[in-house]
């Protein structure tokens, strides 16, 4: 995973999010994709841990989020 861009793990959030059933909040417009927001983005080849906001159209609980996501991201990829 340390390969991945901020781009890179921006995509793989979205498309693993809208595999789950998670009420997500989409952005408004042409083209809408699932709302993100990321802290800090590391750079490419570092390990770390970084913080994203997920948005949803009604609150779920944390675990709610960890249990429907994780299946969902790749090897390598968790939800602490």
């Amino acid at each position: 995973m340390v390969w991945f861009s901020a781009l890179d793990l921006n995509r793989v959030l979205d498309r693993a999010l809208r595999r789950t059933v998670l009420p997500l909040y989409f952005t408004q417009g042409f083209s809408p994709h699932v709302k993100l927001s990321f802290d800090t983005a590391l750079k490419v080849g570092v390990a770390g841990q970084i913080s994203v906001t997920f948005y949803f159209i009604e609150p779920i609980s944390a675990e709610c989020l960890r249990r429907e996501l994780s299946p969902q991201l790749p090897a390598g990829l968790a939800i602490v």
